[in-house]
């Protein structure tokens, strides 16, 4: 809780480098998931939203809210910067949707206010991220038990939970677990935020994971 006043400073002072150099990635087509801009159609995570409630959990520049809204969906888009925010309200297409400031371990909102909550990390990649050389390597650089705080710059914390954590919060939430997808890029798939070594680290390893869930 300590780090969201540093969070938010830091992705004020980034937002508009982050969307001038991701967008044309994360916004080239609707559903893409992800650093390797993996398919939805190909992982059918989401399935259908129409109708449905929908939280994006960080949304950025609302690419994926854009998208979801146009479906049919009744999106919000939270994120904690107003200058992410900002940057989605500035890109918001015909379809509206509202958009919350906020950290998502404080969520404002009501219990039982959405259908359909999402964002997508993997602790593999954390661990074998090379501070040094500044790229994702074969060989474990961080404890795995370690990542539940990973510094930042700028004072920011990350956090990334473990396998057995995942599930504990997810049932202590009520939830039944479904699936646990890892996108897997093919040979070749660019990597539009990190540089690994190899460039078919993701292949080989799951850089990124998706815990599918309902609510009984």
């Amino acid at each position: 809780m300590d780090s969201i006043p540093a969070n938010r400073r830091l992705w004020n002072r980034i937002s508009s480098a982050y969307q001038h150099e991701h967008d044309p990635q994360i916004g080239a087509a609707p559903r893409l998931w992800g650093m390797y801009s993996i398919p939805d159609a190909h992982l059918h995570a989401l399935g259908d939203v129409t109708g449905k409630r929908v939280l994006e959990l960080g949304c950025g520049a609302g690419q994926w809210s854009r998208a979801l809204a146009a479906e049919g969906a009744t999106v919000v888009g939270l994120d904690l910067s107003e200058a992410q925010l900002a940057a989605a309200a500035a890109a918001m297409g015909a379809p509206r949707y509202p958009l919350v400031q906020g950290a998502a371990e404080r969520l404002p909102f009501a219990a039982d206010s959405f259908d359909l909550v999402f964002n997508v990390a993997s602790p593999w990649f954390e661990a074998c991220y090379d501070e040094a050389a500044g790229r994702v390597t074969t060989t474990l650089r961080q404890d795995y038990f370690g990542l539940n705080t990973i510094a930042e710059a700028d004072g920011a914390t990350s956090y990334q939970l473990t396998y057995g954590d995942w599930i504990r919060v997810l049932r202590g939430a009520g939830l039944i677990i479904d699936d646990l997808i890892e996108p897997r890029p093919d040979p070749g798939t660019p990597n539009g935020y990190n540089e690994t070594d190899p460039p078919d680290w993701a292949h080989r390893w799951p850089a990124e994971l998706l815990w599918v869930t309902h609510k009984p």
